[in-house]
């Protein structure tokens, strides 16, 4: 039997050809618990072609949201981050910034070189609060990090309402209601 196999991972996915028969599997991912590979044993069976494992990471990336991006900030509570791939599909739950500023994302990869990357993006802000949607990257290489995110009040506008019958006329009172399409 020609073992052992090495099967090259390449985005979640590899190939190839294994005969039948009782493995132990073991994992070498950068930046993740390789330990916790699972399931650690496998019966490669005929009729079978695909095999599905679960590998986990343990650090812990901290998003720390204030009006102005920095460590000693006004706190903004209630922006929401997803985890990402490379091309911005988002996977997992949503975490979002609690008193103090904090959104959390638990069981992210680390290593001290050659950990992936990790992509997250913002989806949402506190009403009054403006954010950068784009895709955001980083590599871990402690087992906690802090980044540091802006979501600055939005500008004040200020909102002129005239006659339109009577040029120059300011209407004296009323509302007007913007509603996002």
């Amino acid at each position: 039997m020609p073992s052992p196999y090495v099967v090259n991972i390449i985005d979640g996915e590899g190939s190839s050809r294994i005969l039948n028969g009782s493995y132990a599997v073991t994992a070498d991912v950068g930046g993740y618990d390789n330990a916790s590979i699972n399931p650690d044993s496998q019966v490669i069976a005929a009729g079978t072609d695909t095999y599905d494992f679960l590998v986990a990471a343990t650090g812990t990336l901290t998003l720390h949201v204030t009006e102005e991006g920095t460590a000693g900030g006004t706190a903004v509570v209630g922006a929401t981050f997803v985890r990402c791939d490379s091309g911005g599909t988002a996977y997992g739950d949503p975490v979002v910034s609690v008193a103090g500023g904090n959104a959390e994302f638990p069981f992210v990869p680390f290593a001290a070189s050659g950990a992936p990357t990790i992509y997250y993006r913002q989806t949402l802000s506190a009403d009054d609060h403006e954010f950068d949607t784009t895709l955001k990257s980083l590599t871990m290489t402690t087992s906690t990090e802090t980044v540091e995110v802006a979501n600055p009040l939005a500008a004040l506008r200020t909102i002129n309402l005239t006659d339109a019958n009577y040029a120059g006329l300011p209407i004296e009172t009323g509302d007007l209601t913007f509603t996002a399409n």
